[in-house]
């Protein structure tokens, strides 16, 4: 999911590929941390090829860096930011540019594993619980 806000911020969600990466940077340690968002699937062309995956590069700095720091692969994240634009010479000397949104706000949600547990502890046999509401009474 992505929709551009009125201010200029874009807002994403969706799931992340890989674990994102914390690291300070710089003279004042400034907190950094990167990770890419699955926000959609571009439709095949034609029949006989597979949708393609939308990614969106995200960069958090400072305290948003720091709250998102311990997003894991396939964790669900809720970004909002500014896209921002950079470009920069490749090691091979040609131009290129990076995109990706400078993040404001962060939420994730992490995967949640199956609850097994609560399908495993539900009894075979259900006779031995008592039925505490009855249809007595009911007007329909």
């Amino acid at each position: 999911m992505q929709t551009k806000l009125s201010d200029g911020s874009v807002m994403i969600c969706g799931i992340l590929g890989r674990d994102a990466e914390y690291k300070q940077v710089g003279d004042k340690n400034a907190s950094l941390t990167k990770f890419s968002v699955k926000v959609g699937e571009r439709p095949p062309t034609n029949q006989d090829e597979k949708p393609q995956a939308i990614w969106v590069n995200v960069q958090c700095w400072h305290s948003v860096a720091r709250a998102a720091r311990n997003l894991k692969k396939l964790d669900t994240a809720f970004v909002i930011g500014k896209i921002e634009k950079r470009p920069y010479t490749a090691k091979d000397g040609s131009q290129k540019t990076d995109t990706h949104i400078n993040a404001e706000f962060v939420i994730g949600m992490p995967n949640a594993p199956v609850l097994t547990s609560l399908v495993d502890d539900t009894p075979d046999k259900l006779d031995d619980f008592e039925d505490l509401l009855s249809d007595d009474g009911v007007p329909f």
